[in-house]
């Protein structure tokens, strides 16, 4: 009976939730990517949807995580301490990682739930692209103060998903990559008729 508690105490379930923000993180940014394949257009509007699910699942994953530090007996953190970066005593550095995280993704889905339809395309794309940044923050802060980082399936964990990232987003890259070829051959094919109808319009 005594190991149930020990499962519900606070200080493991800021490790699981910790755990399940980085997981849904993960399976947000590696199911974006996905949805961005050409070959995978037919299956983006359930790619979109994971996408978006697991971004909102993280964050209340990754606030579950942060309050429970207020209540922890082992390190117990201010509310300043856990939402101001830099201000922990305890690891501050590892602590202000994950800060910065959780605000640059919050950024994102601010930008992409409520301001989408008032930012222009390129802006919107560009704020978005913080994604990045803030998951290797959280891989960062993991790595660094994770107590199960040094475990064989912590390692799994996160060696597997920075293979996964890796791999989509070179993919990733390719593939935009062979869209602007595509665009630019396009492009080019089209560039003759044009000419021949201006011509057309100016004789006439």
């Amino acid at each position: 009976m005594d190991r149930v508690f020990q499962l519900f105490s606070s200080w493991h379930v800021i490790r699981w939730m910790g755990l399940l923000a980085f997981f849904f993180f993960t399976i947000s940014l590696a199911f974006g990517m996905l949805g961005r394949f050409n070959r995978f257009r037919r299956h983006k509007g359930l790619f979109q949807l994971i996408h978006i699910s697991s971004s909102w699942a993280g964050i209340n994953a990754c606030l579950v995580h942060m309050l429970i530090l207020m209540i922890d007996r082992y390190q117990p953190y201010t509310f300043a301490a856990i939402f101001v970066p830099f201000v922990s005593d305890y690891m501050r550095a590892a602590t202000s990682l994950g800060m910065i995280s959780f605000y640059l993704l919050l950024v994102v889905l601010f930008t992409s739930d409520l301001l989408m339809s008032r930012l222009k395309r390129s802006v919107w794309k560009a704020v978005h692209l913080l994604v990045f940044p803030s998951w290797l923050l959280m891989l960062g802060h993991a790595l660094w103060m994770g107590s199960d980082t040094s475990a064989w399936w912590g390692k799994t964990l996160y060696g597997t998903a920075v293979v996964v990232i890796l791999t989509l987003f070179v993919f990733y890259l390719i593939d935009r990559q062979a869209n602007h070829k595509r665009q630019l051959i396009v492009m080019e094919a089209q560039a003759p008729d044009d000419a021949g109808n201006a011509l057309r319009r100016f004789l006439k």
